[in-house]
């Protein structure tokens, strides 16, 4: 789910599959966060402005619930840190983008799975050419996301 993660906001039939397979079978709180951001994903393949909407708050409130009940998950982190970048600013979903870039630069090198921290630095390094201000990631930081 991770790895396509990047991909299923283009791609409609994966988002759909892996959606589903997530409402079926999500049972930790990494995959509870990436059932929240398919459904997240999903907003954007609606067609109707309120159902995208609906749609949207559906995902948001299953993410920060997890959250707030794993605050130390990475991947958790990672999904709201990109789902917040990625969030149009009339949501008003944007407050924890720099908490949750800090957590990740101090973090990323506990996540276990080594396949895992490769797919989140690679998504976190291509970010950085369209983020600006302080959403940038330094050279210093890049450097400590890649340990």
């Amino acid at each position: 789910m991770r790895s396509d993660y990047a991909t299923a906001v283009k791609d409609k039939k994966l988002c759909a599959a892996n959606l589903k397979i997530l409402e079926n079978a999500a049972n930790s709180a990494t995959e509870k966060g990436y059932l929240a951001a398919y459904e997240i994903l999903w907003a954007k393949h609606m067609g109707n402005p309120f159902t995208k909407l609906g749609q949207f708050k559906k995902g948001k409130k299953l993410l920060e619930s997890v959250i707030m009940k794993y605050p130390d998950n990475i991947d958790l982190r990672f999904i709201r840190w990109s789902v917040q970048t990625h969030a149009p600013s009339f949501l008003s979903y944007s407050k924890d983008r720099l908490r949750d870039k800090e957590f990740l630069v101090r973090n990323l090198y506990k996540l276990p799975s080594p396949g895992g921290r490769k797919v989140i630095y690679t998504y976190l390094k291509e970010a950085n050419s369209y983020l600006k201000g302080d959403h940038v990631f330094s050279q210093a930081e890049l450097t400590e996301l890649s340990k």
